[in-house]
């Protein structure tokens, strides 16, 4: 069993969520309303291993519009994951308020503890107040962010861009493509868990992930091309043998691939890390599939 940790090894992260996926939509070219972040894949990004210490998370709401299900769902499950998320409703002209504010506190409650490392992800200069407190205190400062979003004012703080590890975390939904993978069932128990394998999938083979769950118990995968999408039939049947079981159907719109040697299909598959922490968290029961080429 390992010993206690050492305080100053924690990582405390502070995430502004709308900086996030604004600026990250904004620097990938993706639409906002199909632009996602899986809020567990970039706490376990930053940590990179490392002990977390807390996580706290702020965001935004409209004042008037419904809140976008994509966002109400990533701090719901950031919410089961134990993670501290605080929402603010925007104005009457859609600004933010107290979404700063918020993670300042945070910020300045955190670092009356022991001297760890604290992690901001997020990229506005309102954040630089806070900080430099912190490094008074003997903190170890971090920034994540997007290349083009990061404020000046963090220049003399050690800095991570999140354009280089974007497909760890990031997931597109909505857009549709001609080569679909198509997995349906109850995958797994826990929903906080349900995008887990799919973009662990994506992530090993270095591909985006773009799915679109179209109801509760089927998830369509999509990709640019064949060959990806037999790498990742491949990569799930190789990982996770229990996922794939062959429906043996096929209709005018849909031809099912017939197994012949599924390590055929594997080209020069990434090795997975085998300490990934997330392999352990499965709890996979009855999983059927087929390949959709339209």
């Amino acid at each position: 069993m390992a010993g206690p940790v050492d305080p100053a090894e924690l990582v405390y992260i502070f995430i502004d969520y709308s900086n996030v996926t604004h600026e990250g939509s904004r620097e990938l070219n993706i639409a906002n309303d199909h632009f996602n972040v899986d809020l567990n894949r970039l706490v376990l990004t930053v940590c990179n291993g490392r002990k977390s210490g807390g996580v706290f998370i702020a965001g935004s709401t409209p004042q008037t519009a419904p809140t976008p299900a994509k966002d109400e769902l990533a701090w719901r499950r950031a919410e089961h994951h134990g993670f501290n998320v605080k929402t603010f409703p925007r104005n009457a002209s859609n600004k933010e308020k107290k979404v700063d504010s918020r993670l300042t506190c945070d910020i300045m409650l955190t670092i009356r503890k022991n001297p760890g490392i604290l992690v901001l992800v997020a990229g506005d200069s309102d954040y630089s107040v806070p900080l430099e407190e912190a490094r008074k205190e003997n903190w170890e400062i971090e920034i994540w962010f997007w290349n083009k979003g990061k404020s000046k004012h963090f220049s003399n703080f050690p800095y991570t861009s999140l354009n280089f590890h974007y497909k760890s975390f990031v997931y597109i939904t909505g857009p549709k493509n001609r080569y679909t993978f198509e997995i349906s069932s109850d995958i797994i128990k826990n929903w906080k868990w349900k995008n887990e394998p799919i973009m662990e999938c994506y992530c090993a083979l270095n591909l985006l992930c773009q799915f679109q769950w179209v109801n509760k118990t089927t998830a369509h995968l999509y990709f640019d091309n064949e060959t990806h999408l037999k790498q990742a039939r491949g990569w799930l049947f190789k990982k996770y043998p229990m996922l794939l079981k062959e429906q043996g159907r096929v209709g005018k719109s849909v031809k099912v691939l017939q197994d012949k040697k599924i390590t055929e299909d594997i080209v020069d598959l990434p090795q997975q890390n085998t300490d990934d922490p997330l392999d352990d968290q499965y709890v996979f029961v009855d999983l059927t599939e087929s390949i959709i080429l339209k």
